[in-house]
Protein backbone atom coordinates (compact mmCIF):
# COMPACT_ATOMS: atom_id res chain seq x y z
CA UNK A 1 0.00 0.00 0.00
CA UNK A 2 1.16 3.04 -0.88
CA UNK A 3 2.34 6.18 1.37
CA UNK A 4 -1.07 8.33 0.01
CA UNK A 5 -2.78 5.75 1.94
CA UNK A 6 -1.58 7.90 4.93
CA UNK A 7 -2.10 11.28 4.19
CA UNK A 8 -5.57 9.93 3.44
CA UNK A 9 -5.89 8.51 7.05
CA UNK A 10 -4.16 11.42 8.23
CA UNK A 11 -6.55 14.06 6.80
CA UNK A 12 -9.88 11.57 8.05
CA UNK A 13 -12.08 25.24 -27.02
CA UNK A 14 -14.97 23.59 -25.60
CA UNK A 15 -16.49 21.35 -28.18
CA UNK A 16 -19.74 19.81 -26.44
CA UNK A 17 -19.84 16.30 -26.03
CA UNK A 18 -22.57 15.00 -28.77
CA UNK A 19 -25.83 14.37 -27.42
CA UNK A 20 -27.85 11.22 -27.67
CA UNK A 21 -30.67 10.45 -29.61
CA UNK A 22 -33.68 10.57 -28.20
CA UNK A 23 -37.48 9.16 -29.90
CA UNK A 24 -39.82 12.10 -31.48
CA UNK A 25 -37.66 15.21 -29.10
CA UNK A 26 -34.91 16.90 -29.66
CA UNK A 27 -32.13 15.70 -26.72
CA UNK A 28 -31.07 18.34 -24.39
CA UNK A 29 -27.10 18.67 -24.65
CA UNK A 30 -26.91 21.34 -20.95
CA UNK A 31 -29.26 22.76 -18.60
CA UNK A 32 -28.91 25.16 -15.72
CA UNK A 33 -30.62 23.72 -12.74
CA UNK A 34 -32.14 25.65 -9.67
CA UNK A 35 -29.27 26.09 -7.60
CA UNK A 36 -27.14 27.33 -10.64
CA UNK A 37 -25.40 24.66 -11.75
CA UNK A 38 -24.64 23.88 -15.22
CA UNK A 39 -25.18 20.35 -15.77
CA UNK A 40 -23.40 18.94 -19.32
CA UNK A 41 -24.56 16.11 -20.77
CA UNK A 42 -21.64 13.25 -21.15
CA UNK A 43 -22.60 10.91 -23.77
CA UNK A 44 -22.08 7.21 -23.63
CA UNK A 45 -18.95 5.62 -25.14
CA UNK A 46 -16.44 3.15 -24.31
CA UNK A 47 -12.73 4.41 -22.83
CA UNK A 48 -9.22 2.91 -21.65
CA UNK A 49 -9.71 3.41 -17.91
CA UNK A 50 -6.08 3.19 -16.08
CA UNK A 51 -2.48 3.57 -16.82
CA UNK A 52 -1.63 4.70 -20.19
CA UNK A 53 2.30 3.46 -19.05
CA UNK A 54 3.80 1.45 -17.33
CA UNK A 55 4.49 2.51 -13.43
CA UNK A 56 8.23 1.96 -14.33
CA UNK A 57 7.97 5.13 -16.99
CA UNK A 58 5.90 6.99 -14.62
CA UNK A 59 8.44 6.68 -12.21
CA UNK A 60 10.94 7.54 -14.63
CA UNK A 61 9.72 10.35 -15.71
CA UNK A 62 8.69 12.08 -12.23
CA UNK A 63 12.18 11.26 -10.63
CA UNK A 64 12.22 14.02 -8.05
CA UNK A 65 9.12 12.21 -6.25
CA UNK A 66 10.89 9.32 -5.21
CA UNK A 67 8.24 7.16 -5.98
CA UNK A 68 8.50 3.46 -6.46
CA UNK A 69 6.26 1.36 -9.56
CA UNK A 70 4.22 -0.69 -6.87
CA UNK A 71 3.18 3.04 -5.64
CA UNK A 72 1.03 3.19 -8.79
CA UNK A 73 -0.12 -0.84 -8.71
CA UNK A 74 -4.04 0.56 -8.17
CA UNK A 75 -3.93 1.95 -11.83
CA UNK A 76 -3.60 -1.22 -13.56
CA UNK A 77 -4.54 -3.28 -15.50
CA UNK A 78 -5.68 -0.93 -17.92
CA UNK A 79 -8.98 -2.02 -18.98
CA UNK A 80 -11.59 -1.15 -21.41
CA UNK A 81 -14.71 0.58 -20.34
CA UNK A 82 -17.98 0.73 -21.13
CA UNK A 83 -20.22 3.46 -20.21
CA UNK A 84 -23.52 2.55 -20.93
CA UNK A 85 -25.45 5.48 -20.23
CA UNK A 86 -25.55 8.76 -20.97
CA UNK A 87 -25.51 10.80 -17.74
CA UNK A 88 -24.95 14.75 -16.75
CA UNK A 89 -21.86 16.20 -14.95
CA UNK A 90 -21.58 19.16 -13.86
CA UNK A 91 -19.55 21.75 -15.50
CA UNK A 92 -18.23 22.84 -12.07
CA UNK A 93 -17.19 22.14 -8.78
CA UNK A 94 -19.90 22.69 -5.97
CA UNK A 95 -19.60 26.15 -4.69
CA UNK A 96 -19.62 27.90 -1.33
CA UNK A 97 -22.78 29.60 -2.41
CA UNK A 98 -24.58 26.18 -3.47
CA UNK A 99 -23.43 24.78 -0.47
CA UNK A 100 -25.02 27.55 1.92
CA UNK A 101 -28.03 27.61 -0.18
CA UNK A 102 -28.33 23.72 0.60
CA UNK A 103 -27.50 24.09 4.60
CA UNK A 104 -30.03 27.03 4.32
CA UNK A 105 -33.05 25.27 3.01
CA UNK A 106 -32.33 21.53 4.55
CA UNK A 107 -31.14 22.72 7.98
CA UNK A 108 -28.91 20.15 7.74
CA UNK A 109 -25.82 20.55 9.92
CA UNK A 110 -22.44 19.22 8.39
CA UNK A 111 -20.55 16.46 9.96
CA UNK A 112 -17.87 18.76 10.83
CA UNK A 113 -20.03 21.10 12.82
CA UNK A 114 -22.41 17.90 14.23
CA UNK A 115 -18.52 16.40 15.80
CA UNK A 116 -17.53 19.54 16.96
CA UNK A 117 -13.98 18.30 15.07
CA UNK A 118 -14.37 20.99 12.73
CA UNK A 119 -12.17 20.96 9.12
CA UNK A 120 -8.65 22.10 8.24
CA UNK A 121 -7.52 25.61 7.12
CA UNK A 122 -4.42 27.75 6.43
CA UNK A 123 -3.05 29.15 9.45
CA UNK A 124 -1.79 32.70 8.40
CA UNK A 125 -0.08 32.83 11.53
CA UNK A 126 2.32 30.22 10.76
CA UNK A 127 1.65 30.00 6.88
CA UNK A 128 0.42 25.94 7.74
CA UNK A 129 -2.82 24.32 6.91
CA UNK A 130 -3.44 22.94 10.19
CA UNK A 131 -6.59 21.03 11.50
CA UNK A 132 -8.88 19.91 12.71
CA UNK A 133 -10.18 22.78 14.63
CA UNK A 134 -13.47 23.88 15.03
CA UNK A 135 -12.86 27.16 13.80
CA UNK A 136 -12.36 26.00 10.56
CA UNK A 137 -15.19 24.74 8.05
CA UNK A 138 -16.35 25.23 4.93
CA UNK A 139 -17.44 28.93 6.03
CA UNK A 140 -13.84 29.29 6.64
CA UNK A 141 -10.81 27.41 5.28
CA UNK A 142 -8.32 30.56 6.55
CA UNK A 143 -8.02 31.46 3.08
CA UNK A 144 -10.04 34.25 1.54
CA UNK A 145 -12.96 32.73 -0.60
CA UNK A 146 -16.16 34.17 -2.09
CA UNK A 147 -19.59 32.86 -3.11
CA UNK A 148 -18.00 31.20 -6.32
CA UNK A 149 -15.19 29.10 -5.07
CA UNK A 150 -15.60 25.62 -4.72
CA UNK A 151 -16.55 24.44 -1.26
CA UNK A 152 -13.84 22.53 1.20
CA UNK A 153 -13.96 20.69 3.95
CA UNK A 154 -17.08 18.46 2.95
CA UNK A 155 -16.91 15.16 3.91
CA UNK A 156 -18.40 11.82 1.91
CA UNK A 157 -21.34 11.93 3.77
CA UNK A 158 -22.11 15.73 3.65
CA UNK A 159 -21.60 15.81 -0.26
CA UNK A 160 -23.85 12.59 -0.74
CA UNK A 161 -26.82 14.67 1.70
CA UNK A 162 -26.65 17.35 -1.00
CA UNK A 163 -27.26 15.10 -3.73
CA UNK A 164 -30.12 13.81 -2.12
CA UNK A 165 -31.49 17.12 -1.21
CA UNK A 166 -31.17 18.52 -4.87
CA UNK A 167 -32.76 15.12 -5.86
CA UNK A 168 -35.47 15.94 -3.74
CA UNK A 169 -35.82 19.60 -4.62
CA UNK A 170 -35.93 18.94 -8.54
CA UNK A 171 -37.67 15.42 -8.41
CA UNK A 172 -34.41 14.18 -10.35
CA UNK A 173 -31.35 11.55 -9.69
CA UNK A 174 -28.42 13.80 -8.75
CA UNK A 175 -25.45 11.67 -7.05
CA UNK A 176 -21.51 11.50 -7.27
CA UNK A 177 -20.15 10.15 -10.00
CA UNK A 178 -18.61 6.54 -10.43
CA UNK A 179 -14.84 6.25 -10.69
CA UNK A 180 -15.24 5.14 -14.26
CA UNK A 181 -17.77 8.30 -15.25
CA UNK A 182 -15.03 10.68 -13.60
CA UNK A 183 -12.37 9.28 -15.82
CA UNK A 184 -13.86 9.19 -18.74
CA UNK A 185 -15.33 13.10 -18.38
CA UNK A 186 -11.83 13.94 -16.96
CA UNK A 187 -10.57 12.70 -20.37
CA UNK A 188 -12.84 13.54 -22.54
CA UNK A 189 -11.41 11.82 -25.86
CA UNK A 190 -7.87 12.34 -24.73
CA UNK A 191 -5.11 9.21 -24.35
CA UNK A 192 -2.37 11.22 -22.29
CA UNK A 193 -1.63 11.84 -18.75
CA UNK A 194 -3.32 14.85 -18.69
CA UNK A 195 -6.69 16.35 -20.73
CA UNK A 196 -4.33 18.78 -22.02
CA UNK A 197 -1.21 16.27 -23.23
CA UNK A 198 1.62 14.56 -21.35
CA UNK A 199 3.80 17.53 -20.25
CA UNK A 200 3.22 18.68 -17.15
CA UNK A 201 4.11 22.35 -18.07
CA UNK A 202 0.43 22.28 -19.89
CA UNK A 203 -1.51 22.27 -16.85
CA UNK A 204 -1.48 26.01 -16.28
CA UNK A 205 -4.64 26.24 -18.94
CA UNK A 206 -6.37 23.91 -17.22
CA UNK A 207 -5.57 23.68 -13.69
CA UNK A 208 -4.96 25.11 -10.62
CA UNK A 209 -2.04 22.91 -9.17
CA UNK A 210 0.72 23.43 -6.68
CA UNK A 211 3.62 26.27 -8.27
CA UNK A 212 6.55 24.55 -8.10
CA UNK A 213 8.85 27.85 -8.78
CA UNK A 214 7.80 28.23 -5.13
CA UNK A 215 7.71 24.66 -3.70
CA UNK A 216 10.50 22.68 -5.91
CA UNK A 217 10.50 19.73 -3.53
CA UNK A 218 6.98 17.50 -2.90
CA UNK A 219 5.31 18.46 0.36
CA UNK A 220 2.31 17.26 1.91
CA UNK A 221 -0.51 19.89 2.48
CA UNK A 222 0.00 20.19 6.21
CA UNK A 223 4.04 20.48 5.36
CA UNK A 224 3.67 23.23 3.29
CA UNK A 225 4.83 26.96 4.35
CA UNK A 226 2.40 29.19 1.74
CA UNK A 227 3.50 32.76 2.40
CA UNK A 228 0.62 35.30 3.79
CA UNK A 229 -0.42 36.92 -0.12
CA UNK A 230 0.38 34.16 -2.44
CA UNK A 231 -1.43 34.14 -5.17
CA UNK A 232 -0.48 31.45 -6.47
CA UNK A 233 -1.77 29.27 -3.54
CA UNK A 234 -5.37 27.84 -2.77
CA UNK A 235 -8.20 27.42 -4.91
CA UNK A 236 -9.62 29.45 -7.98
CA UNK A 237 -13.38 30.45 -8.35
CA UNK A 238 -14.48 27.66 -10.16
CA UNK A 239 -14.24 28.24 -14.33
CA UNK A 240 -11.37 30.38 -14.14
CA UNK A 241 -9.27 28.47 -16.33
CA UNK A 242 -10.26 26.74 -19.31
CA UNK A 243 -12.19 23.58 -19.82
CA UNK A 244 -11.49 19.97 -21.13
CA UNK A 245 -12.83 19.60 -24.85
CA UNK A 246 -16.05 18.34 -23.24
CA UNK A 247 -16.51 21.60 -21.72
CA UNK A 248 -16.00 20.79 -18.10
CA UNK A 249 -13.87 22.93 -15.70
CA UNK A 250 -11.17 22.01 -13.14
CA UNK A 251 -11.19 18.04 -13.67
CA UNK A 252 -7.66 18.69 -12.56
CA UNK A 253 -6.52 20.78 -9.22
CA UNK A 254 -8.33 23.41 -7.96
CA UNK A 255 -9.69 20.77 -5.18
CA UNK A 256 -9.95 17.07 -5.24
CA UNK A 257 -13.61 15.83 -5.64
CA UNK A 258 -15.50 12.66 -3.89
CA UNK A 259 -16.37 10.17 -6.01
CA UNK A 260 -19.31 7.47 -5.23
CA UNK A 261 -17.19 4.24 -5.21
CA UNK A 262 -15.38 2.29 -2.46
CA UNK A 263 -11.80 2.17 -2.98
CA UNK A 264 -10.38 -1.12 -3.73
CA UNK A 265 -6.46 -1.66 -4.35
CA UNK A 266 -7.07 -4.30 -7.05
CA UNK A 267 -10.55 -3.43 -8.28
CA UNK A 268 -8.90 -3.00 -11.60
CA UNK A 269 -8.14 -6.77 -12.00
CA UNK A 270 -11.94 -7.83 -11.68
CA UNK A 271 -13.89 -4.32 -12.66
CA UNK A 272 -16.98 -5.33 -14.94
CA UNK A 273 -16.75 -4.13 -18.26
CA UNK A 274 -19.83 -2.70 -17.76
CA UNK A 275 -20.82 0.46 -15.88
CA UNK A 276 -18.58 -0.14 -12.86
CA UNK A 277 -19.44 0.81 -9.65
CA UNK A 278 -16.57 -0.12 -7.50
CA UNK A 279 -16.12 -2.79 -4.74
CA UNK A 280 -19.73 -3.00 -3.12
CA UNK A 281 -17.62 -2.59 0.24
CA UNK A 282 -14.63 -1.28 1.83
CA UNK A 283 -13.01 1.58 4.23
CA UNK A 284 -12.50 4.51 1.97
CA UNK A 285 -13.80 6.48 -0.51
CA UNK A 286 -12.11 7.50 -3.81
CA UNK A 287 -11.49 11.17 -4.45
CA UNK A 288 -10.07 12.45 -7.76
CA UNK A 289 -8.78 15.09 -10.11
CA UNK A 290 -6.28 16.59 -7.27
CA UNK A 291 -5.69 19.63 -5.83
CA UNK A 292 -4.56 23.22 -5.56
CA UNK A 293 -1.55 21.83 -3.90
CA UNK A 294 -1.01 18.93 -5.92
CA UNK A 295 2.25 17.63 -7.50
CA UNK A 296 1.74 17.08 -11.45
CA UNK A 297 2.10 13.02 -10.51
CA UNK A 298 -1.14 13.04 -8.71
CA UNK A 299 -2.96 15.29 -11.30
CA UNK A 300 -2.64 12.51 -13.54
CA UNK A 301 -6.22 11.03 -15.41
CA UNK A 302 -5.26 7.96 -14.13
CA UNK A 303 -4.43 8.56 -10.48
CA UNK A 304 -6.42 7.25 -7.53
CA UNK A 305 -6.59 8.24 -3.72
CA UNK A 306 -9.03 7.67 -1.49
CA UNK A 307 -10.47 9.44 2.01
CA UNK A 308 -12.40 8.24 4.83
CA UNK A 309 -15.96 9.03 4.37
CA UNK A 310 -15.26 11.20 7.85
CA UNK A 311 -12.50 12.55 6.02
CA UNK A 312 -12.92 16.72 5.43
CA UNK A 313 -9.35 19.05 4.28
CA UNK A 314 -8.56 22.33 2.88
CA UNK A 315 -8.25 20.93 -0.96
CA UNK A 316 -11.22 18.67 -0.81
CA UNK A 317 -15.09 19.39 -2.47
CA UNK A 318 -17.11 17.39 -4.82
CA UNK A 319 -18.96 17.89 -8.15
CA UNK A 320 -22.20 16.81 -8.92
CA UNK A 321 -23.66 13.99 -11.80
CA UNK A 322 -27.07 13.41 -12.50
CA UNK A 323 -28.64 10.03 -13.76
CA UNK A 324 -30.69 10.59 -17.45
Amino acid sequence: MRLALNLAILLTCCARPAPLATSGAVPVREFTNTIGAQMVLIPAGEFLMGGIEPPENVVKAFPMYGRKPEDFADEYPRHRVRISRAFFLARHEVTVGQYRQFLAESGYTPEPVADGQGGWGYNSANGKCEGRRPEFGWFNPGYPQTEQHPVVDVTWNDATTFCQWLSRKENKVYRLPTEAEWEYSNRAGTTARYASGDDPATLGSKARVIDQARHPIFQHVQDLTIEPGDTSAFPLPVGSLQPNDWGLYDMQGNVWEWISDWYGEDYYARSPAIDPQGPTQGEVRVRRGGGWNSFPLWVRASFRNWNLPASRCVNLGFRLAMSR
